[in-house]
């Protein structure tokens, strides 16, 4: 196996967070033979400069960077990228169980299928085909923001995550970047991670009723799609609105991604995605 810098983002401002910090660290130590197997290199960008006043310490062969940037999604990812040292690099959230062998599994399959340079594990609890991967792009499904594995010479090809993106559409504007650059993608399906965030938060459509009438009244400057009930939702959260205004400023209006989108899908069948131009 390649050896691995994995980049966790944290905010160390309780015993419960640390501890949670801590456990994802311990996990992803003991998941697989690291000493002999390959090299891990840890590194934590942490956004509470005073973690250690506070009274919080992390193992001594974690390294530690604290920003003195505001905290920014993709910002702080690359902060990490530009200081990772091992030819793979992991981008993770802190609230992460790794379970045995989850590298080990991503390895086998970038080792018999070159051709990936991304790459995401599975939780436990999805629904899991057969099989050793799933190529594709969609967000949630393939591309998993919280466990991002990519070999660390694919940002000199890409270049680094986009700043702009500092939360919302983070994984949408990833998920677009490798279709741009027409690098593949793996679900490696015995790769298991546990998302804890992700098995207790879910979107919550059904909130923020007056922060969208007050957009309905103001923002007459809006796509009138945005007000429709597929997306009216989106109206309720500001900074996910000033995401998605982003996000399709930089890729397109919604039709024009969901042509191109559908000629992708159609293309990369038959080898031809690069004619689908971005």
């Amino acid at each position: 196996m390649q050896g691995l810098s994995v980049i966790i983002l944290s905010y160390t401002k309780s015993e419960k967070i640390h501890r949670m910090t801590l456990d994802c660290i311990r996990t992803l130590i003991q998941s697989e033979d690291f000493i002999n197997a390959c090299e891990l290199e840890i590194i934590l960008v942490e956004s509470n400069r005073n973690y250690l006043g506070e009274g919080y310490a992390y193992p001594e062969n974690v390294k530690v960077i604290i920003p003195d940037v505001p905290f920014n999604f993709h910002g702080y990812l690359n902060i990490g990228i530009l200081a990772a040292a091992q030819p793979m690099v992991a981008l993770c959230n802190n609230d992460l169980v790794f379970h045995k062998g989850w590298y080990a599994a991503i390895a086998q399959v970038q080792k018999q299928n070159p051709r990936f340079k991304s790459f995401c594990p599975v939780q436990p609890k999805e629904n899991i085909p057969s099989g050793m991967f799933l190529q594709g792009y969609e967000v949630r499904k393939h591309i998993k923001g919280w466990c991002l594995l990519a070999e660390r010479t694919l940002f000199d090809k890409i270049g680094l995550l986009d700043e702009q993106f500092d939360f919302y559409y983070a994984d949408d504007d990833y998920a677009m970047t490798l279709k741009k650059y027409h690098v593949p993608h793996a679900l490696v399906l015995q790769s298991i991670v546990t998302h804890i965030g992700g098995e207790n938060t879910a979107t919550k459509k059904d909130e923020g009723e007056q922060a969208f009438q007050d957009q309905q009244a103001q923002r007459k400057d809006l796509p009138p799609y945005l007000f429709t009930d597929g997306y009216k939702w989106i109206l309720k959260n500001e900074k996910l609105l000033s995401g998605h205004l982003k996000f399709h400023a930089k890729w397109g209006s919604v039709k024009s991604m969901a042509i191109k989108n559908k000629l992708f899908g159609m293309f990369s069948k038959v080898g031809l995605s690069a004619l689908v131009k971005w």
